[in-house]
Order: C-alpha cells, then structure tokens, then sequence
C-alpha cells in the first residue's frame, strides 16, 4: 500500500540494499565480520553546488554528529567493535549527504498567429523557471577484509539511502529514525 503525501512529509523515506553474493541464505558475511571503521567528526558531501567540501559541525548544530554517531552506535548493539584504520578493520563506514541542487528553464513559444483588434502579431515567447533541491543521507559498508578475494577491489556491500533531508518538518530527530528503520529492515547486519 502506498503512503499518503502527508505520511510522506512525516517521516523520510528509507531504502537499503545489499550484495547479493555477500549476503545470502547460506552466508552472511556480516557474521564474519568483528571489527569496523569510521569517522564520526565528519560527513562527506557530493554537491552539484559545492566542490570538494566536507560536512563539519557548525556552532549550535549538531547533525554531522548526531547522525555519524547514531550509525556507530547501531553496529556497535549490533556485536561490532569500532578501531582505526591502522587496526585493520573488517569493514569501513562511510556516512555521505548527497546535496543536488537542479535548476530547469524552458522557453514557450505559442504555436500559433492572432488577430487582436485588427494588429497581426504572434505571441511573445515566456520563459518558465523550476529549481528544487534534494538532500539524501546515504550510509555505505565497504568490504576491507575480503580486499584480496574481490580481485584487489573495495566492495560496497551494503547501502541505505535516506531523504529527503531538507523536506524534513524535524531534520535532526527524523534523521535519526531513519538511521534506526534502515538497520531494522536489514536484521542480517549482526556479528555471530
């Protein structure tokens, strides 16, 4: 059943996704897992505005921290224990906001000549302006310890996209339910 528009402003929409090969009905390789990494005091950012940029807490806003933390505190209940990257972590987490700003114009033209009051002319053309931005917060599990077996390739093996973060009525708590309902629809993310 579809939701309304109004149960659709409430609360972001969530959708993971993961590797098929790597999570099956006959192995989980998140079960193999003990160790991860992943910054918590920084958010990457993939603009069509800004160019390399990174998402730091500002003074009086707590998102970048608030999320990154949330997300390190889900897969620590989940049995994983968090190092550093020289500690050779099983897998990496990367939290990234993917902010695309779209602006269209078109220009019409009316597809046909007029008599007004005996003057003969043509409709002006009128120019009409859309702009909208988006704003989705996407959560990544990259294989670190099967590097070798992936043909010297890191995998991404486990996505959860979350939006629309700048349509949300409260940003902060309703980015934090999303970051709970992605681990909750995906139970296999859990150390044996």
């Amino acid at each position: 059943m579809e939701p309304d528009l109004g149960e659709l402003v409430q609360d972001m929409v969530v959708q993971t996704r993961y590797d098929q090969e790597s999570v099956s009905p006959t192995f989980n390789v998140f079960g193999t897992y003990d160790k991860f990494t992943m910054r918590i005091d920084t958010m990457g950012l993939v603009s069509t505005r800004y160019r390399d940029t990174l998402l730091v807490d500002g003074s009086g806003q707590d998102f970048v921290k608030s999320v990154t933390r949330r997300v390190r505190d889900k897969f620590l209940e989940a049995g994983y224990t968090r190092v550093t990257p020289q500690q050779n972590p099983d897998f990496a987490v990367n939290v990234i906001l993917l902010d695309n700003f779209s602006f269209f114009q078109a220009v019409n033209y009316a597809p046909f000549y007029s008599w007004y009051w005996g003057y003969y002319g043509y409709w002006f053309p009128y120019v009409t302006t859309y702009s909208a931005s988006y704003g989705t917060l996407v959560i990544e599990v990259v294989d670190i310890k099967n590097y070798a077996a992936n043909g010297n390739r890191y995998k991404v093996i486990w996505k959860a996209f979350i939006g629309d973060i700048y349509a949300s009525i409260d940003r902060n708590s309703k980015t934090l339910e999303a970051v709970n309902q992605a681990f909750a629809q995906s139970p296999y993310i859990q150390k044996d």
